[in-house]
């Protein structure tokens, strides 16, 4: 995944888009100026240990405060850019920088990119180092008994001290519980829209546990439209066409709520009662925010495929598994590509869980799951209780966590993750999701 955005962005007015040589020039022009979250390098570390723990310490002081670029290949003076002068950009040569960062931070920088810029016509080579804001700060530098804790202050990098190290640690916990509350609270800011008596849902949020870098800003409706469209490709990737999967989204969500979202608090909103006029009329089919800040919050309803299709089920809900695990899996597509077109990095903390509401009178029914079984090399028009399930009364919220540039096989196995914890909760063995 390329760098979609630094402080080189903001300074041209550029919005989140792959970094290249050619910007690195027009900074390099503009005499942009280092900063807290950017570091103009003139040359690679030597092969001296003490340049090689300094390069770690640039590292991870932009890992400690809020990230950062850092350009090998630009001389600079007073801080400024004044001009280019390249670097090797192999992949030894980046390897290197990576095994130094590996070697002396601790814990690792998840999200850290090192990537080479190639200019045209014979302009000089450039690395540049991509830090995110990282949620596991404080990292530590050095090796046995010579450690320090460096963060960036303005253009300088300085060592806390202890009372600020201990803030550090302190802050890192409870961004642990924020980031589970966060989670939460999307889940939570969906019930009020859907219509829980109509059957179950599916819920799933998601959330980059790191801060977008610098803000990249509000994306507008094209966007949003584009990324539901790209999402939608991905899907068909992670899941696999050959599997049978029901494409729920597509078959719940208008095509004219998906190239007309509207807006909403922080966010955009996209509903199958799109053309609804009633503000009583709560939400059949499926709901999707995409949040400004790279939080996404989807819930589908079960109810809209299995009406009148429903077979051997007696006081309890049905669960159609099948579909869960495609829903799962498109809105991890979902994710994915939304904070990607943000130009998001790092982890992304998410959860799935199935929703229903008991009804203010009705007694207390269990979950049973179903499935339309193969006969004859097809699937069967109506569902049935899967053999190998039980019911259950309470399934718990799953989690899982994946990285924002992860690839095809990566995105499919924590959408396994997901269908397979909820699919367990039934004593199933797993979920139709492929492996």
């Amino acid at each position: 995944m390329p760098i979609m955005w630094s402080r080189l962005h903001a300074e041209l007015g550029l919005s989140p888009t792959p970094l290249t040589h050619a910007m690195v020039v027009q900074a390099v022009e503009a005499g942009v100026a280092e900063a807290d979250d950017l570091d103009w390098k003139q040359a690679l570390p030597p092969e001296v240990e003490k340049k090689r723990l300094e390069f770690a310490k640039d590292v991870a002081a932009m890992a400690n405060t809020r990230g950062g670029l850092i350009v090998h290949g630009v001389r600079e003076k007073n801080e400024r850019a004044v001009g280019l002068t390249g670097v090797p950009n192999g992949e030894r040569d980046r390897q290197a920088l990576r095994s130094f960062a590996n070697r002396y931070v601790r814990p690792l920088v998840d999200g850290l990119r090192i990537e080479a810029l190639d200019g045209e016509d014979g302009a000089p080579g450039l690395i540049v180092v991509f830090v995110p804001p990282s949620p596991d700060a404080p990292h530590v530098i050095g090796e046995k008994n010579e450690m320090g804790v460096p963060y960036r202050y303005g253009t300088d990098t300085n060592w806390m001290s202890e009372g600020q190290l201990e803030r550090a640690y302190r802050d890192r916990f409870t961004r642990r519980g924020d980031d589970r509350a966060a989670l939460s609270a999307l889940i939570d800011g969906l019930r009020p829209e859907i219509d829980l008596l109509k059957g179950v849902w599916v819920a799933v949020a998601a959330r980059p546990v790191a801060p977008l870098a610098l803000l990249s800003g509000r994306p507008e409706r094209e966007q949003v439209t584009a990324t539901v469209v790209k999402a939608e490709e991905l899907v068909n990737e992670v899941f696999g066409k050959s599997q049978g999967r029901v494409p729920v989204l597509n078959e719940l969500l208008p095509r004219g709520a998906i190239l007309n979202p509207r807006n909403g608090l922080r966010r955009w909103v996209i509903r199958s009662n799109h053309s609804s006029v009633d503000p009583r009329e709560l939400v059949d089919g499926a709901i999707v925010e995409l949040h400004h800040d790279g939080s996404v919050a989807v819930a589908m309803g079960m109810s809209t495929f299995l009406r009148g299709r429903v077979s051997g089920v007696v006081d309890a809900r049905p669960v159609p598994v099948r579909l869960v695990d495609a829903a799962i899996a498109e809105t991890i597509a979902l994710v994915s590509t939304h904070v990607r077109e943000l130009g998001g990095v790092g982890t992304i903390l998410t959860s799935a869980s199935v929703l229903w509401d008991y009804g203010p009178v009705q007694p207390i029914r269990p979950l049973m799951a179903i499935d339309n079984r193969m006969i004859g090399g097809t699937r069967d028009s109506r569902y049935s209780p899967v053999e190998e399930a039980r019911g259950v009364r309470h399934l718990l919220a799953v989690e899982a966590s994946f990285s924002a540039d992860d690839d095809v096989a990566a995105l499919r196995g924590v959408a396994r993750q997901l269908a397979d914890d909820l699919s367990q909760q039934f004593g199933m063995r797993g979920s139709s999701i492929p492996e």
